[in-house]
């Protein structure tokens, strides 16, 4: 759970940190252990981005008013009575630079989990432990996966994807993103394959699935906020709140001459760029949505329901708690379906949160989804 490309040049970076949380010793080394391009000037661009983001109130707190605007009552959604598979990926990268030690035991204890309280036994397991070449968390059995999980979906299914390593980036070829990279996953052979790009999964894990299709994924790795490229994010920061990803794009797309701006080191024209972008009618598209015919073809989507372990511009953690290694995401989700309780979508997400500031990790959690979702709804798969 790591930033990382395949791109030169490249360098180690590790960070460990050993902290005493309710008598616990936790030991958490970031999911980032190369880092990209060491002039991180576009990184900082980023993130001063996601703060103007929140402070031109651009994110929305009145949930159950977005929803009743959006219409979310005519969206499809599945009542998971069909057939029900799951795929899960858990990549410690084994003899490679930049190891993990937490996510084969995530998608060890993940299944079993989800196994006995959902009851979705038909599933594939990719981890890096096995000796079967098949099972190995390969680019193209990564791949062949999601094919797999999504092949005769139907109205009524319930599917559940679990992703537990490294996150990293990729050269944005769509120009839709700030600084400039697309957020990825890494497969084990990615120094050779490749990075599995954002538009990949929305390929083979969204675009396939029928309208009320049910898939429940699980992003425990770093820039995982909005990999799966759904329209609607929500976070907890006290309440829940909403964005529409078109308007963020909106805000990335009208950042094109920033780059160039800090790239010159004029602080003026930085200044004058950022204020172009900022000019309100990214607020006043927040408050009025889409375009009806954009919610219309919205309506045909299947029922996607994306928890990720952190923003896009975060990195996840890989924790040590006792003698377990294990993701800050992974153990959050875990902790709460061992409880004999349902949960809102709402409480999902805050517990979520709070287990993770309970651990002391900075990280956000968030909630991503192809439907305006009614956070009092039950979350069920």
């Amino acid at each position: 759970m790591s930033t990382i490309t395949t791109e030169a040049p490249y360098k180690e970076v590790i960070k460990t940190t050993t902290k005493i949380v309710n008598g616990q010793v936790i030991k958490e080394t970031k999911r980032y252990k190369i880092k990209v391009n060491t002039d991180n000037s576009t990184s900082k661009l980023t993130n001063h981005i996601h703060n103007q983001i929140k402070s031109q109130e651009v994110w929305n707190n009145d949930v159950e008013k977005f929803y009743n605007e959006r219409e979310g009552d005519k969206f499809t959604r599945s009542d998971c009575s069909g057939n029900k598979k799951a795929l899960y990926i858990g990549i410690n990268y084994i003899g490679g630079k930049s190891p993990l030690n937490g996510c084969i035991n995530d998608v060890k204890n993940i299944s079993q989990l989800v196994a006995k309280k959902f009851g979705i036994t038909q599933a594939i397991i990719l981890t890096d432990d096995q000796s079967d070449e098949r099972k190995k968390p390969t680019y193209q059995n990564i791949i062949n996966g999601m094919k797999w999980l999504t092949k005769d979906a139907k109205a009524g299914d319930s599917l559940f994807f679990h992703y537990s390593g490294h996150g990293g980036t990729a050269k944005d070829k769509d120009n839709d993103e700030v600084d400039g990279f697309d957020e990825t996953i890494l497969p084990c052979d990615y120094l050779t394959n490749g990075q599995i790009l954002d538009d990949d999964i929305y390929e083979n894990l969204v675009a396939p699935l029928p309208r009320g299709c049910r898939l429940t994924a699980i992003f425990d790795s770093c820039h995982s906020g909005t990999v799966m490229d759904l329209p609607y994010t929500y976070q907890c920061q006290g309440k829940v709140e909403v964005i529409e990803n078109d308007v963020r794009k909106e805000i990335f797309k009208k950042t094109s001459n920033v780059i160039d701006s800090i790239n010159s080191g004029n602080k003026d024209r930085i200044a004058d760029s950022l204020k172009s972008i900022f000019d309100g009618s990214l607020r006043k598209a927040a408050s009025n949505g889409v375009d009806p015919e954009v919610l219309k073809q919205r309506q045909n989507l299947a029922d996607v329901i994306q928890f990720s372990g952190c923003r896009d511009n975060q990195t996840s953690a890989d924790a040590k708690i006792g003698n377990v290694a294990t993701g800050a995401m992974s153990l959050a989700i875990i902790t709460l379906l061992n409880e004999e309780k349902e949960y809102t979508y709402t409480e999902m997400l805050a517990n979520i949160k709070q287990i993770m500031a309970e651990k002391k990790f900075t990280q956000i959690p968030q909630l991503s989804t192809s439907r305006p979702l009614n956070m009092n709804e039950k979350f069920s798969m």
